[in-house]
């Protein structure tokens, strides 16, 4: 498992730790559609040689390897976050009520369909379509969005963030609010003032966790969608919020991964490199802690285009998969 490289396969794979560790947190994803795409096109003669030359384990070992990162990158990125005042907790933890066996099912049938040798092709062809589409529309809004704050015609939004607009829902017990209010500063004295609306966002989580668990593109590409989109959250803590409940249910993908519950054969998770883990994880740790502490610098406007850029290219990477037209 662990081998002696290269002077430079040791830089190549620090390096590529310090690029995850970047991104990662920066846009709330787990870094899976970054760090896989990497292993395959720059290590894949590393990891062929892990595997002994089996292609068809290629695609496993990067996934699976990609997984351990994203480990250590979430739980660093959650740690700096945790400094800066960003996460919302009782978002997260009820999120992740729903994200969580969304993700678990997800994951066991995908199993499933491979001890069935069911094609994947078309939940592939179709969940690519969706998130395109809806990439497209997201960053054509924003765009128009700040066309019109250019131009000093900025929609008003009319909108009440107030706890006593909804007196109705104050008066229910915590437990059968559908609705939160958020009002609080980061360390950087940046503020959040913002309503949750938590139907039906939270159910609308199973589907992502599912779907993400299922297509292999779990993390941010789905959950920050679901926390701006259908809670509306703002997007500097959503992408915290991501990063925080990543680290919580990614153990529960390695799990799932590390035990083949359908038919026979090696357990899946055996394919995890955890030399290569450990190489670039020292990379992550490094920029994941450091990133955070500079991103209200950034317009939320910035953090969503290249949230939805990165979506797009997962998505594009996704259909052109489906179709047989590149194997990473």
């Amino acid at each position: 498992m662990f081998e002696y490289f290269e002077w430079w396969t040791y830089l190549a794979l620090f390096a590529a730790g310090l690029l995850s560790g970047a991104v990662s947190p920066t846009f709330g994803i787990g870094g899976g559609l970054l760090n896989v795409p990497l292993l395959l096109i720059a290590f894949s003669g590393l990891l062929l040689d892990k595997v002994g030359g089996d292609n068809e384990l290629l695609g496993a070992t990067a996934t699976a390897t990609s997984l351990g990162v994203i480990i250590f990158t979430a739980l660093s990125g959650s740690i700096s976050y945790i400094r800066e005042r960003r996460i919302d907790y009782d978002l997260a933890l009820r999120f992740m009520v729903f994200a969580i066996p969304g993700a678990i099912s997800g994951a066991l049938f995908s199993q499933w369909l491979k001890s069935q040798d069911v094609n994947k092709d078309v939940f592939q062809i179709i969940f690519g379509a969706t998130m395109i589409t809806i990439a497209m529309y997201k960053l054509t809004t924003i765009f128009i969005a700040w066309i019109r704050k250019r131009t000093g015609h900025e929609k008003e939004v009319d909108e009440c963030l107030e706890e006593d607009c909804d007196k109705e829902q104050m008066e229910r017990p915590w437990w059968k609010r559908t609705t939160f209010y958020r009002d609080f500063e980061d360390k950087r004295g940046v503020k959040f003032k913002y309503r949750a609306k938590l139907f039906p966002g939270v159910f609308i989580a199973i589907i992502g966790g599912f779907i993400g668990a299922t297509l292999g593109l779990g993390g941010g590409v789905i959950y920050v969608p679901i926390l701006t989109m259908a809670l509306g959250v703002p997007a500097a803590v959503a992408t915290a919020t991501s990063t925080f409940t990543i680290l919580l249910a990614t153990p529960f993908a390695v799990l799932i991964r590390s035990f083949s519950i359908f038919g026979s054969g090696s357990p899946t998770g055996a394919s995890i490199q955890w030399d290569i883990v450990l190489l670039m994880a020292a990379g992550a740790i490094i920029t994941a802690n450091i990133v955070p502490r500079f991103l209200h610098k950034i317009k939320s406007e910035i953090i969503l285009v290249g949230f939805w850029s990165l979506a797009t290219f997962a998505a594009i990477r996704v259909l052109l998969k489906a179709i047989g037209l590149i194997n990473w």
